[in-house]
């Protein structure tokens, strides 16, 4: 069997994947439509930036079609196709409530859509979804706790497992959110902040000793730091890799050239991820098969990088085990 052809039969995980991010251009278009939303006729200008601070600029334009229940639940379920036919079994995808509260959408219908497209995903697709809510550092007050307490509250989405932290890292360090954190890991929410994508390893440290991380997102800065290497290595604390992502945004000049193979050389639990495909223009196949070509992974390697994406993340105890019995079956 070719190499195309196994990895697309291949049982998968994706831990590192933004709802809001997965806005393919027939979907935006859609929702646009449902709005009467006028995208000027170039839906592609929004899916064009030069770096980080342009992406963000216009990942919060796209934002715009998201308005209620319908919208997030028809957002969810294009993603869930899209994993399905990937052979994605399981994903936590990250969405951020502040960002959609301060546009004027009632949090109750952000939450009932989720609810309904997660429902849709598992019925429709067989994809399990858990949800990572983060907070958005440039949007939040750090001491507001919003996004922790409304994950707590009566109205929270089903399915969430864990407190994230993301928006534009460069000024926003992650130590002021500690309260949050401590709070959401009191109720038993895993601590998944993105660290170590824009700023150095100062941001990973922060991340670890101020928010208790359990995984980190991106996290590719940590070569810059040997001790905190030599750290995660032997905590196991596993970085959420997403090559594409960090060539598209600059801070990598070509994926021959991205740190993936000096990552895992270095002895690092590492998962392969999508972050925002929409955008990137990948999908988790892609990123496999970059792994394959351009950085030695073999077949038993992408094998073993899905086994590892399976115990690192928060799926229940009988999606793991379902899966994991896929896993065990794969041919070589």
């Amino acid at each position: 069997m070719g190499i195309d052809a196994w990895i697309g039969r291949l049982p998968k995980v994706e831990l590192h994947v933004h709802l809001e991010g997965s806005l393919r251009p027939a979907t935006l278009l859609s929702l646009a439509r449902r709005h009467g939303v006028d995208l000027a006729g170039d839906v592609e200008a929004l899916y064009r930036f030069e770096d980080f601070g342009d992406f963000a600029r216009l990942f919060l334009a796209g934002l715009n079609v998201l308005r209620g229940v319908e919208d997030f639940a028809d957002a969810t379920v294009a993603l869930a196709g899209e994993l399905a036919a990937q052979n994605v079994r399981y994903a936590e995808v990250t969405t951020t409530p502040v960002q959609h509260h301060r546009r004027g959408v009632v949090l109750e219908e952000y939450a009932d859509g989720l609810d309904e497209g997660r429902r849709r995903a598992r019925d429709e697709h067989g994809v399990e979804i858990g949800w990572i809510c983060d907070i958005s550092r440039e949007s939040e007050v750090p001491d507001s706790h919003l996004t922790v307490d409304f994950l707590l509250g009566r109205t929270a989405p089903g399915g969430v497992v864990g407190l994230g932290l993301g928006g534009v890292e460069e000024g926003f360090p992650p130590e002021p959110f500690a309260s949050s954190f401590a709070k959401a890991k009191a109720a038993g929410l895993a601590a998944l902040p993105h660290a170590g994508e824009t700023v150095g390893p100062e941001s990973i440290w922060g991340a670890l000793r101020s928010l208790k991380a359990d995984r980190i997102g991106h996290g590719i800065r940590c070569l810059d730091d040997p001790a905190l290497v030599a750290h995660l290595a032997e905590r196991r604390i596993p970085l959420e890799v997403a090559p594409t992502s960090n060539v598209a945004l600059k801070l990598a000049k070509s994926p021959g050239s991205h740190v993936l193979g000096e990552l895992v050389r270095a002895g690092l639990v590492v998962t392969l991820n999508t972050d925002d495909p929409a955008y990137f223009r990948t999908t988790l196949n892609d990123e496999l098969r970059m792994a394959h070509d351009l950085h030695g992974f073999t077949r038993r390697a992408l094998l073993d990088a899905q086994v590892t994406a399976l115990e690192a993340s928060y799926a229940p105890a009988a999606t793991k085990a379902a899966v994991r019995r896929e896993l065990d079956d794969v041919a070589l």
